[in-house]
């Protein structure tokens, strides 16, 4: 048998992995718009009550002139309570002692793990505030209509007329001009494409981050200070069925009002209440904590989050749906 002088690529190489290159689909914070949309309030207390003061009374035309020894036009206003209640959410992955005296260069499995439940967290947020105030039918009340259908995909459209009028239509009947948008990716790409915007914006994103100068010449156009556009995705498959992957965000555009931090004696649309007495948490209400599992050897990480989001004025929001439809 003759004898191979030559060795082949499997006799002097042993494949591995790369320690300067891995794969990992972790969507970065900028595509939740859960943590930004509404002003957040960090509270001491999980739950409490805020003050509420009626619009009516106020904006009621009342004074009047005042005759010669008389006593002056008055008045009054009602003032009520209403709660929030911060719910805790969590979630954990476990690194066993094994798994981690095992692994190979490139992979760090504690940081792994924390991106990992991170990452679940931000996807529960993130699916609760889009369902409750983006995708959900009849929760604003203001603008020209509520829940006002579109055609933005079609070429005869004006969404610049639309969003105006719907603008105009809440600082009507509250004092208050919207100045901000959340809109779904779907519903954003359909607005970039509409002949009406590209012919006030076209050229106007030169710069090393177009995206970025593009979403703000576009909020300019609205007159609006933010637009947050929900581009996050999730997977609605169980557990070892094919993947299910989609937009959470759906097909739909709100603008509304908001400050970019609440106090006393301003209205807001909404407000996220994020429980920071809530023992390490930070400001939105998260934390982040290993601890020995002893029993199961293996060091747990586990996230919470502790918020609740409140709708605190429906008129100063007008909703827009199926922005994509071409009729």
């Amino acid at each position: 048998m003759p004898i191979a002088m030559n060795p082949v690529a499997g006799d002097i190489h042993v494949n591995r992995p790369l320690t300067n290159f891995s794969q990992k689909y972790l969507q970065t914070a900028d595509k939740f718009i859960a943590l930004q949309a509404f002003p957040n309030l960090p509270v001491s207390m999980q739950s409490d009550l805020y003050w509420e003061f009626d619009r009516g009374d106020f904006y009621r035309d009342q004074a009047e002139e005042r005759a010669d020894g008389s006593e002056t036009a008055g008045g009054g206003f009602k003032v009520s309570t209403s709660p929030y209640f911060a719910r805790v959410y969590g979630f954990h992955k476990d690194v066993t002692d094994r798994q981690r005296a095992n692994q190979d260069q490139g992979i760090n499995l504690d940081q792994s793990a924390t991106q990992f439940v991170m990452q679940k967290l931000m996807l529960l947020r993130e699916t609760q505030f889009i369902s409750n105030f983006l995708n959900t039918d009849s929760v604003w009340t203001g603008g020209v209509s509520p829940d006002q259908d579109v055609t933005w995909g079609a070429a005869a459209s004006n969404p610049v007329a639309d969003i105006r009028a719907a603008i105009t239509a809440v600082q009507g009947t509250t004092g208050f001009r919207p100045n901000r948008m959340m809109i779904g990716r779907t519903a954003y790409d359909t607005l970039l494409e509409n002949d009406e915007i590209l012919s006030r914006i076209s050229g106007g994103a030169v710069s090393s981050q177009p995206a970025i100068v593009q979403r703000q010449l576009l909020a300019q156009l609205f007159e609006l200070e933010t637009i947050h556009v929900s581009e996050a995705v999730r997977n609605t498959a169980v557990e070892g069925a094919a993947d299910s992957i989609g937009y959470i965000g759906g097909d739909h555009a709100v603008v509304y009002y908001a400050p970019m931090s609440v106090g006393l004696e301003e209205p807001t649309a909404g407000v996220q209440f994020s429980w920071t007495g809530y023992t390490g948490a930070t400001s939105m209400g998260q934390r982040i904590k290993r601890f020995r599992m002893e029993a199961n050897a293996a060091d747990r990480i586990e996230g919470e989050m502790a918020y609740d989001y409140k709708q605190v004025a429906a008129e100063l929001g007008a909703r827009f749906i199926d922005c994509s439809d071409a009729a």
